[in-house]
């Protein structure tokens, strides 16, 4: 670059900088009273926080002569102090959880000139009087449920609705993000033909909800959209269901019945965790992978059959299933993640696929059961904890790995002989540590690093060669 171009690209760059800078000081929050704001850019307020303490608060129309006219994200979050709260007319926006846990508010107007409502406002607070400004032209309730006109959407529900089951009113199309969250009343629901999505916590800690139909225009379960709803007990998802989001059905602890939709591509993390009576799943034919803690503690879990289709098994996937004893692990899988299979009690025999070059830390761990196991061609390496307290007393070690982690075996107490393949260099802390039938180990050439107390409480070893000089430092 020549000087003549750095000189002048400097001074441009310096402007640039200041600029941004202001633009950045333009959306500092402003203070005035118990409030903090910031300015938008037409020139009116956002209320971005509330500092005080006040029961029964009103929210003045101006702040230092700027007109209020939204209620930010979360601005009153967590207020427990707030029992009633009148808007301004002048408010035309409420921000997604405006309100959130606001556990002692019963009160709040709408004035007529709202014309955006977020995600559930009033979640997980005591709301028992919304006050509707008549004739509202965005916004409607009836029977203790807020709806937004413009997408048809179901926002919120109160506690001033009667306690049972409820249907939702033809004609809607979202029932919106946390629209019934902690909702201790609602029993039953009815779902019309025209909602096509079911927003992220939707449903969650309806503790009471036994029973719920869901159409086939659903495209869309959000993330925890059902999480805790501890009385559902079956559970039918139309076919035209494509996702499952992350914690959907987490501790769903009665739910017995699942079907899936053949249709469903994906399944996110923790999508079961904790669904204790669940004794049976068969999953869609287009899934891919199992995600983080997916089925972990459904402790009743006896036997899953997963779709050929599947490459990927994430950590702590079936952590738990104390009663899973019937899995396959289809050939394409490469990847179990840490944890993915820890205390799988009942399980007695696994084959891995050739093509699984990944196996995590305490991946088996616990599985006291397993007294067969296949381990996969391609496996690099045994990692920590993995197989620690497994019951097999024969176990062939692929002869690609290179390394043994820390307490790999630890506590294969059934476990009798062992040939350490010709790669390895590596044997970790306790890696056979509590072996107590172990007779037999066949070491290699290759070994460069034996910890000193790979083999302790072996009782039964006999003949193992001295290894101090591959010891590392305790």
């Amino acid at each position: 670059m020549s000087r003549f171009l750095a000189s002048i690209l400097v001074p441009v760059l310096l402007l640039l900088c200041l600029f941004t800078c202001a633009a950045a000081e333009g959306e500092e929050w402003l203070s005035s009273g118990d409030f903090t704001y910031r300015v938008k850019s037409d020139g009116t307020a956002v209320l971005t926080g509330y500092t005080g303490k006040r029961e029964d608060l009103v929210i003045p129309a101006r702040f230092d002569g700027i007109a209020v006219t939204a209620i930010g994200a979360e601005a009153f979050k967590g207020k427990a102090s707030l029992v009633t709260v009148t808007l301004p007319e002048t408010i035309i926006e409420i921000g997604d959880y405006a309100f959130f846990r606001c556990e002692n508010l019963t009160y709040v107007n709408l004035p007529a000139g709202i014309r955006e409502i977020g995600r559930n406002p009033f979640a997980s607070c005591s709301l028992d009087c919304l006050d509707l400004a008549p004739g509202h032209p965005s916004l409607a309730l009836e029977d203790g449920v807020l709806y937004s006109l413009p997408d048809q959407r179901l926002v919120a529900c109160s506690v001033s609705r009667p306690k049972g089951a409820f249907t939702v009113p033809e004609g809607i199309r979202i029932i919106g993000a946390s629209a019934f969250y902690e909702c201790k009343t609602l029993t039953g629901l009815t779902l019309p033909d025209t909602v096509t999505s079911i927003g992220k916590k939707a449903f969650y800690q309806c503790s009471l909800l036994k029973a719920i139909n869901l159409p086939d225009s659903i495209s869309y379960l959000g993330d925890g959209a059902f999480n805790g709803c501890s009385s559902l007990r079956s559970l039918t998802c139309p076919d035209t269901v494509t996702e499952i989001g992350t914690s959907a059905f987490e501790d769903c602890v009665s739910l017995e019945e699942l079907i899936l939709p053949e249709g469903a591509t994906s399944i996110g993390d923790r999508a079961f965790f904790n669904c204790s009576s669940l004794t049976s799943v068969e999953l869609p034919e287009d899934i891919t992978s199992i995600g983080q803690n997916t089925f972990a503690e459904c402790k009743n879990l006896r036997r899953i059959v997963l779709p050929d289709e599947v490459t990927y098994i994430g950590g702590g996937a079936f952590l738990n299933c104390y009663a899973l004893s019937e899995i396959n692990i289809p050939e394409d899988v490469s990847y179990i993640g840490t944890g993915a299979f820890y205390k799988c009690t009942s399980l007695e025999e696994l084959d891995l696929p050739d093509d699984c070059f990944y196996i995590g830390s305490a991946a088996f761990l616990g599985c006291t059961s397993l007294k067969r196991l296949t381990l996969p061609g391609m496996l690099n390496a045994v990692s920590a904890e993995a197989f620690a307290g497994c019951a097999f007393e024969e176990l062939e070690l692929p002869s690609r790995i290179t390394s043994i982690g820390d307490r790999a075996f630890l506590g294969c107490v059934s476990l009798t002989a062992i040939e350490i393949p010709g790669r390895v260099t590596s044997i970790g802390e306790q890696a056979f540590y509590g072996c107590r039938s172990l007779k037999e180990v066949i070491l290699p050439d290759s070994l460069t690093d034996v910890a000193s107390s790979a083999f302790d409480q072996c009782i039964a070893l006999e003949n193992l060669p001295d290894l101090s000089g591959l010891s590392g430092p305790d």
